[in-house]
């Protein structure tokens, strides 16, 4: 009976996310920052992480597992959305918050931190993990998207995993992701972009990274401090030890600017 569950339709096959006509509404901002929700003038939404890169949410279904409605996206012009890189990898399922499948795979997984996925060997065990109706629980993922995922140890008895523990655990993407925590990466766009985001906060004693996304040769600098020319994928990382409020700039472009906030 348990492995003779019917599949559910998934809900899209692509990577844009339809969003709800209140989400392609929101006022177009330049202020963002890692962790926040963030679009261009189409329906696709990311999570900006502090690797400076955005994560798609590949349907729906999976933005709901992490948030309850799109409140929180902020809308930011597509330029400044083109500078971001992709992420080499989706958002997952939040751990704990419901079971999934592949539509071509019969068994059924509980979702680990990381996107591991452990298979729920038995009925009686998917019972006690999340109760009778333990089959409303279960969600299917395109077999496009399995790729973000990976197989770990089968559960065999309930003390393997606890669902409520697992996703109080795991309340960030950022922690799903295993981002490293502080360290704030800023992207180098075009001119007229400028770098993206412009305006970052972060605590004392840690690292800013910025990495040039333009085909343009670009040099950041600041108050004591300046990065060897960057050509394109090029990197330079300053650390701030000192709490306060530091602008810079781009010696080959002096209109691009941003600005450091350093904090306790």
């Amino acid at each position: 009976m348990f492995k003779k569950l019917s599949m559910f339709a998934a809900l899209v096959s692509t990577l844009a996310l339809a969003f709800a006509p209140m989400a392609t509404q929101a006022a177009v901002t330049s202020s963002f920052a890692p962790g926040d929700l963030i679009k261009g003038s189409g329906d696709t939404v990311y999570y900006f992480g502090t690797d400076g890169r955005r994560y798609v949410f590949p349907n729906s279904k999976t933005y709901f597992t992490w948030y309850t409605d799109f409140s929180g996206v902020k809308q930011i012009p597509d330029g400044l959305l083109s500078t971001i890189p992709l992420a080499r990898s989706n958002v997952t399922y939040r751990p704990g918050k419901k079971m999934v499948k592949i539509t071509t795979d019969p068994k059924v997984y509980a979702v680990e931190q990381g996107g591991i996925l452990r298979w729920v060997a038995t009925q009686e065990l998917a019972e006690t993990l999340y109760g009778l109706a333990w089959k409303n629980q279960i969600d299917d993922i395109a077999d496009a998207f399995f790729v973000n995922y990976k197989v770990g140890q089968p559960l065999q008895v309930a003390a393997d995993y606890k669902p409520y523990d697992v996703m109080t655990q795991t309340t960030t993407i950022a922690l799903d992701k295993q981002l490293v925590e502080g360290e704030i990466v800023i992207s180098i766009g075009t001119v007229s972009n400028g770098f993206v985001p412009g305006t970052v906060t972060i605590k004392k004693g840690n690292n800013v990274t910025w990495t040039n996304q333009d085909s343009s040769q670009h040099q950041v600098a600041g108050s004591g401090w300046t990065s060897q020319p960057l050509n394109y994928q090029q990197s330079y990382t300053h650390v701030f030890n000192t709490v306060g409020s530091y602008e810079y700039s781009d010696t080959l472009h002096s209109v691009m600017t941003g600005v450091i906030n350093v904090v306790n």
